[in-house]
């Protein structure tokens, strides 16, 4: 049976309404991640714990997957507002802290510059899965038919980077699992949207938020392989490549560093 014209018109305020709040809660979640990955990293008192207790932060990332989980598999969770707002603020704090050792190994201003170019791909992806005629919600096959290929391609890569030292084969790898994700980051698109085979539903906003951020990070994580890991004495040369803005990070070590050392060696 046909839909009304009043019917239709009221789908589509609706889904506008949806996918505008789903994009300004992932512009926010963004800007804290940021402010707060900043505050980190600037901030020395913070550094300085992040880098000795990274180990908390592997905890805090664990328990909020853990917390996604449980957001996606129990819809009572997401659709209670006394509960969905807070759950999406504990995953998106807990995923922010964990990220925090990464994030205070890093130069800083390619920490800033890499958030920025991330976040721009991400927004470009997303609008050209808004605009692509291809419905990718229906050829979900395809799509896992090419993160297979994708996934295999990098693994070969990156063993050729371990086994065989094969110069650049890492970026090769990486370039595979950047596709995959940015295919996927224009399904979420069309999925939010609507309008396609699949959609979500106009009060899941939470749950979209969080993916599309999730989708920023996947791809923002790369940008640490290409960091310094100047808490390590043993890694000071290799530290010197693939960097695009340097600082002073590996030339004056924090004092923790210095004081652990002398420590160990008394």
């Amino acid at each position: 049976m046909a839909d009304t014209p009043e019917k239709s018109s009221y789908y589509k305020r609706e889904r506008r309404k949806f996918a505008l709040i789903t994009y300004l809660l992932t512009a926010i979640f963004l800007i804290v991640a940021l402010l707060q990955w900043a505050l980190f990293r600037f901030l020395n008192s913070l550094n300085v714990f992040f880098t000795s207790y990274y180990w908390l932060s592997c905890l805090f990332f664990g328990v909020g997957l853990v917390l996604l989980v449980l957001f996606i598999f129990f819809e009572v969770l997401r659709f209670n507002k006394m509960v969905n707002w807070l759950f999406a603020v504990l995953i998106l704090e807990f995923i922010v802290l964990g990220i925090a050792p990464l994030v205070v190994r890093h130069y800083k201003y390619q920490f800033l510059f890499s958030f920025l170019i991330w976040t721009l791909v991400l927004a470009l992806f997303i609008v050209c899965g808004s605009f692509l005629p291809l419905d990718l919600t229906l050829d979900v096959v395809v799509l896992f038919v090419l993160a297979v290929v994708s996934i295999i391609g990098a693994i070969y890569f990156v063993m050729l980077y371990i086994v065989a030292n094969v110069a650049y084969s890492f970026l090769i790898a990486r370039g595979f699992i950047v596709i995959s994700i940015l295919m996927f980051v224009m399904y979420h698109a069309q999925i939010i949207n609507g309008g396609r085979f699949a959609e979500m539903r106009t009060k899941d906003y939470f749950l979209a938020a969080i993916i599309l951020f999730l989708d920023f990070l996947l791809l923002y994580l790369f940008s640490f392989q290409m960091g310094p890991k100047w808490s390590d004495l043993c890694d000071r040369e290799r530290s010197k490549n693939l960097v695009l803005f340097r600082d002073s990070t590996t030339s004056n070590p924090p004092k923790w560093w210095y004081t652990r050392t002398s420590s160990t060696e008394g």
